[in-house]
């Protein structure tokens, strides 16, 4: 404020309109800085501060508000056109008149918005005495301390020049009248009390606190010839299960970890009713899923809608039967195969015991190798005892390796058919061989 009193001061401002701008300035900051002063402006406007009731003093006739918002920037809520919604309580000479009503709205209705009829307490004209306060006009007469102009003013020099101040009469109240014969029917007020029933349209996306402004709706005084302005404030219910963060929505989905390792389909709730909501295999506990644009509308740009999150939380079971313990024990031992491990159970179930694919195939690879070295080591003893001229060699020969033969059969689990075979045919070498000594001795 000082630094527009320096910038349009006649003594530091040539230029023409500088000293008027220097009034409207020193107008202002009378108003803005004395309270008395100010709650007449707030109660009466600018006629309050006026010498007489309907002509200018010597006082500027600017608004001082408006002059501050012009200097200071407004401070108005979101919504400031006629008849459409505010958020901000911003102080006005109506604010004595002005209505606060507390409508309760259900979720839904906050993230749809709703069309209702609310009835309000309000104070209207009083019709006996047309808003008068008096029995008739008889009985109103002109404030002998004021002289009817509902205030008293008084003029002081500042270094700025002459400052005038207004205080309100307190003979009258400010009212520029005395009353001396009331109304019955509203005791002198000029108003009476009445109730009065409105649509309300509440907008799409609006929080539980948010306050809609609705100008003209409140207390109308005819005498003071000003209306109020009515203040919607609004309470959401909570909804069971679903809670809001911004314009997303979220819930807690419970699935069994059957349902998280394969997928499924599960039904959920939303704002719109029951949806089908796609579970992915494989989910993991504390991810969600998203239904888009089923959240909260921007109440500014309601084509702009948020996402309905629901966090998974993924149950284990207590308790499970041998069946079932079985199976979870052979899902893990295949898993554990394809990570290349093997794991054995004993009996409380309790895994214990691994190795790797490398060492398996290695055991199976040396199983392998000593098959073929017991074929080799048997049809190599048979050609040899054949071939060979010395019985006693030759039966030494297939006595030793016979016996490391059966060894390595009773370690390789062969099969019953086979072993019989095998012995059979031993057998049958066994009574050639004595058949063949007998001829030659």
């Amino acid at each position: 404020m000082f630094i527009f009193w320096d910038q349009y001061h006649p003594d530091m401002n040539k230029n023409p309109g500088a000293e008027e701008k220097f009034k409207e300035i020193s107008a202002a900051y009378e108003v803005l800085s004395d309270d008395e002063k100010r709650s007449l402006y707030d109660r009466f406007g600018e006629s309050g501060l006026q010498g007489e009731n309907g002509g200018p003093t010597n006082a500027s006739e600017v608004d001082p508000s408006d002059l501050f918002d012009a200097f200071f920037g407004r401070t108005d809520g979101l919504f400031s056109d006629e008849g459409g919604f505010g958020f901000n309580m911003r102080n006005s000479g109506n604010r004595g008149n002005d209505i606060r009503h507390d409508l309760r709205l259900s979720f839904e209705e906050s993230v749809f918005g709703v069309k209702r009829e609310i009835e309000i307490s309000c104070y209207e004209t009083c019709n006996t005495c047309d808003g008068t306060g008096a029995k008739s006009k008889n009985g109103i007469k002109k404030c002998t301390s004021c002289g009817g102009k509902g205030g008293e003013k008084k003029t002081q020099r500042t270094p700025f020049g002459m400052m005038s101040q207004v205080s309100t009469c307190s003979k009258c109240g400010g009212l520029g009248m005395i009353i001396t014969d009331r109304c019955r029917k509203c005791d002198g007020s000029g108003l009476v009390q009445a109730k009065r029933k409105m649509d309300v349209v509440i907008p799409p996306g609006v929080s539980d606190g948010d306050t809609m402004k609705i100008r003209g709706e409140g207390n109308f005084d005819k005498r003071r010839r000003y209306t109020g302005d009515l203040f919607v404030v609004l309470h959401v219910d909570r909804k069971q299960g679903i809670w809001r963060e911004g314009l997303n929505l979220y819930s807690k989905i419970n699935i069994d970890f059957t349902e998280a390792i394969l997928g499924s389909v599960k039904k959920v709730e939303t704002v719109e009713g029951f949806k089908d909501l796609q579970i992915p295999s494989g989910i993991q506990h504390g991810h969600s899923v998203k239904l888009s644009r089923l959240g909260v509308p921007d109440m500014n740009r309601p084509s702009i809608r948020g996402d309905h999150y629901f966090v998974v939380n993924v149950l284990l079971p207590n308790d499970i039967s041998g069946t079932e313990r079985s199976l979870v024990e052979q899902l893990a031992s295949l898993r554990a195969s394809r990570q290349g491990h093997s794991w054995s159970s004993d009996d409380t179930g309790q895994r214990k015991g691994k190795f790797n694919d490398s060492m398996w195939r290695d055991k199976r690879s040396d199983a392998s190798s000593e098959e073929t070295e017991t074929a080799s080591s048997l049809w190599g003893s048979i050609k040899n005892f054949l071939r060979r001229g010395n019985s006693d060699e030759r039966f030494a020969s297939i006595s030793q390796d016979t016996s490391t033969l059966m060894w390595r059969f009773g370690h390789q689990n062969y099969s019953v058919p086979h072993s019989i075979f095998v012995v059979l045919f031993i057998t049958w070498i066994l009574k050639s061989i004595a058949k063949s000594i007998q001829k030659r001795t």
